[in-house]
């Protein structure tokens, strides 16, 4: 029964997580996010992996990510710059699974061909700013580097699947983003924070399945 006290620790990002989709403020928001971090951090110290440190950098860069899109307000640019902030995330998800694994060479090319032809074909009409185009152009390629990294990382069965199906919520929510804001499916937009800290809180429970970690 013990063991399965550690996964309790999940109750709070996912107690953060209803509070920021019934809106009660972006404390809430960076709450889901931080929590992580710290489960994540303390796990460091239980298997001794430095590389984790990276995915506790992620999960920080995140909420600044966050606090740009969700301010965007009349200020274009800081949708921008939230982009490029999730851009630096990906990098560190990446950088943990280039540490514990190799890159999956053919869902990089599955993922790549699938959504290249979204974004030229459903995006790219929307695009009009230069910096805007490369912006979402270098997220959507990070964001399938990720994902096929995530799906060659050489730990525990269980933690290759939970981390990879995290990276999956957090590629579909950001295609959410991309079909409300780019193509007018505004319909999609309930969805956009419920898949993206979901996607935190799998990812965090991934490394609840690691028994033993090697040293760094």
């Amino acid at each position: 029964m013990k063991k399965y006290l550690k996964f309790s620790v999940l109750l709070v990002p996912v107690i953060f997580t209803v509070l920021a989709v019934k809106g009660y403020g972006f404390v809430y928001r960076a709450g889901v996010s931080a929590s992580c971090a710290i489960i994540v951090w303390f796990m460091i110290k239980a298997f001794n992996d430095k590389s984790k440190w990276y995915l506790i950098a992620a999960f920080l860069v995140s909420i600044c990510g966050d606090w740009f899109l969700s301010h965007t307000g009349d200020i274009p640019v800081r949708f921008i710059y939230g982009v490029c902030l999730f851009f630096l995330a990906h990098v560190g998800f990446i950088v943990f699974c280039l540490n514990n694994g190799r890159m999956n060479w053919y869902v990089l090319s599955v993922m790549l061909t699938g959504f290249l032809i979204f974004f030229f074909v459903a995006l790219f009409p929307a695009l009009s700013q230069p910096t805007l185009f490369i912006a979402i152009l270098a997220y959507l390629l990070v964001s399938c580097f990720s994902f096929a990294v995530a799906t060659g990382l050489r730990l525990t069965p269980a933690t290759r699947l939970c981390f990879s199906f995290g990276i999956a919520l957090l590629v579909f929510s950001d295609t959410l983003i991309a079909l409300k804001n780019f193509v007018g499916h505004k319909e999609v937009g309930f969805l956009i924070l419920p898949t993206y800290f979901a996607s935190h809180i799998v990812m965090t429970l991934a490394f609840m399945f690691e028994k033993k970690t090697a040293k760094k």
